[in-house]
């Protein structure tokens, strides 16, 4: 039977739900600006009704807020973590590789007004050279030639040493990201218990979800991410959804916990290029031998953008393991390789007269082929090295002249490159003649270093300056290649960030509607009650007159 104040109780249910409604429209308003905030409504219905006294039909008993949802599309979601993460990939190259162009380009660039690089330094040495060809028996001259020779080397060598210390750079950069991937998964595994904890109930922890989400847009950017949702609901365990969090494929975050990744500096002795710096990353699972494959074909990320610059060589296969892998992006190794090249080339066309591969150059005899000041033929080579001992390396020629044993030129780099110390410590030991009768001012030997840079098959670009003009092009389009995936990416990123803003987002002219439905729907009930209590005011009055 209904209760003689039932129409207030009705009017009383629209004024609770009208307020219901406002205080939705406030949250969504206070957060219009808030990163990840999605927009929220009240859930809202007819309260249960009751059946007529005689048993005939149903009489309604107003309405009610039941609960308070989000509006979110999944799948918008799950299309703007893929795309975050290219994002974050050719984001991480972009900024890498445009600090290796910037080196590169710095050593390698031909502009007219350039006085320092390598370039510069092969210019001035082959024209201290060329002045060599007339002035052969001037230790002057001799001196200037041998000690620009060296600034050349000190400038490879210097070159090389940027290019390991941006690995290293780098190295730091990739452990600090693991870091914080780590300390994202675990976030999102302690909103991951107060989430399981309010929802119990049956409640949504909407603003709770929301940071979670923001949290694995934040991650998306770091590493590929797939996220997945499991209702595990029994009738005595209500409202049990477990959350869970993959990279790459690997399970990362299991609802509430978390398998971290750590960093373990490489072997020395395991390093995957032969010039690479010591210590080297690999990223592991913390507490397991299991590797996170820097290298798998799938990895996306700001990770896979720092591990391809920091490791690719542009094969796919490491120097030191042919059945192994790594990344073949063009990054720090191809290009120390490039400067190798430039290295082991320029030293073997000068100490033997052959490029190297083995094949003559027209008019060119090595230094170790030569006769010095005193008419004495030692072997010396021009450029060396130093092994393992630090002990420069030699050449050692029979009794005919022929050369038996030189350098190992593959263990030559960038980084040990070096004019014979003895040729630093006396300028009339360089060789310059071929013909030990041919007196003290022969310079045969000087007028073939001359062809050196001017022969157009010294390398596969060609010759020298080909060289040079080939790396400085290639790091340009490698560098402008990312660049450009970055900006598409960023727009195809921020189009699907739009969609979601547009279905999730709060619109400030939406909450003036709502916030206006709401007022005048109170004002309503509110005046409703007033004309309840007239008519109950003017019956009880009316009655107690008679």
């Amino acid at each position: 039977m209904r209760s003689s104040f039932f129409e207030f109780n009705v009017a009383m249910s629209g004024l609770f739900t009208a307020r219901g409604n406002l205080d939705v429209v406030s949250h969504n308003v206070a957060n219009a600006a808030a990163p990840g905030y999605s927009r929220q409504v009240a859930r809202q219905r007819a309260s249960e009704p009751m059946p007529l006294y005689n048993g005939k039909g149903m009489v309604g008993t107003g309405s009610e807020v039941y609960g308070v949802g989000q509006i979110r599309d999944f799948y918008l979601d799950k299309k703007y973590w893929a795309e975050a993460s290219v994002l974050g990939e050719y984001g991480a190259k972009t900024v890498n590789m445009a600090q290796l162009q910037s080196l590169l380009a710095e050593q390698f660039a031909q502009s007219e007004g350039q006085n320092t690089g390598v370039v510069s330094a092969i210019n001035d040495f082959f024209a201290r050279v060329q002045d060599l060809t007339t002035t052969a028996n001037d230790s002057t001259y001799r001196l200037n030639a041998i000690q620009s020779a060296q600034s050349l080397a000190k400038l490879i060598n210097n070159a090389a040493s940027e290019m390991i210390k941006q690995q290293r750079d780098m190295n730091a950069e990739l452990s600090a990201l693991v870091t914080q991937i780590n300390s994202v998964g675990e976030q999102i595994a302690g909103l991951n218990r107060q989430i399981s904890k309010f929802e119990a109930d049956g409640s949504n922890a909407n603003d709770l979800r929301d940071e979670r989400a923001r949290l694995v847009d934040e991650l998306s950017k770091y590493v590929n991410t797939e996220v997945r949702e499991t209702d595990y609901s029994l009738p005595g365990r209500p409202n049990d959804k477990r959350f869970s969090v993959l990279i790459n494929g690997f399970d990362f975050v299991n609802h509430y916990d978390v398998q971290t990744l750590a960093t373990v500096a490489r072997d020395p002795a395991l390093r995957l290029n032969s010039t690479d710096a010591d210590g080297l990353y690999d990223v592991v699972f913390a507490g397991t031998n299991v590797k996170f494959d820097l290298y798998h074909p799938s990895l996306r990320g700001q990770i896979k953008g720092i591990a391809d610059v920091r490791d690719g060589n542009g094969r796919g296969v490491p120097d030191t393991d042919p059945a192994g892998a790594v990344s073949g992006f063009k990054g720090v190794p191809y290009y120390m390789a490039k400067l190798n090249v430039l290295a082991r080339t320029l030293a073997r066309a000068l100490n033997e007269g052959v490029t190297l591969d083995g094949t003559p150059i027209p008019g060119v005899t090595g230094h170790v082929y030569g006769y010095d000041l005193n008419g004495r033929r030692s072997g010396a080579l021009f450029f060396t090295y130093a092994d393992g001992a630090a002990t420069p390396v030699n050449a050692v020629l029979d009794a005919a002249g022929n050369l038996v044993a030189g350098p190992d030129y593959t263990l030559m780099t960038g980084l040990n490159l070096t004019v014979s110390p003895e040729l630093l410590r006396d300028p009339a030991l360089l060789n310059c003649t071929a013909d030990p009768t041919a007196g003290e001012s022969a310079q045969d030997l000087m007028r073939g270093f001359v062809n050196v840079s001017s022969f157009r098959s010294l390398f596969r670009e060609g010759k020298l300056n080909d060289f040079a003009a080939g790396v400085n092009g290639e790091i340009g389009i490698d560098q402008m290649h990312a660049q450009r995936f970055e900006a598409s990416y960023g727009d195809v990123t921020a189009s699907v960030n739009n969609r979601r803003l547009s279905v999730s987002g709060v619109d400030l002219n939406e909450e003036m509607i709502n916030m206006v439905r709401s007022q005048q729907l109170y004002q309503a009930a509110a005046k409703l009650i007033n004309v309840i209590d007239s008519v109950y005011g003017t019956t009880v009055n009316s009655l107690g007159n008679f």
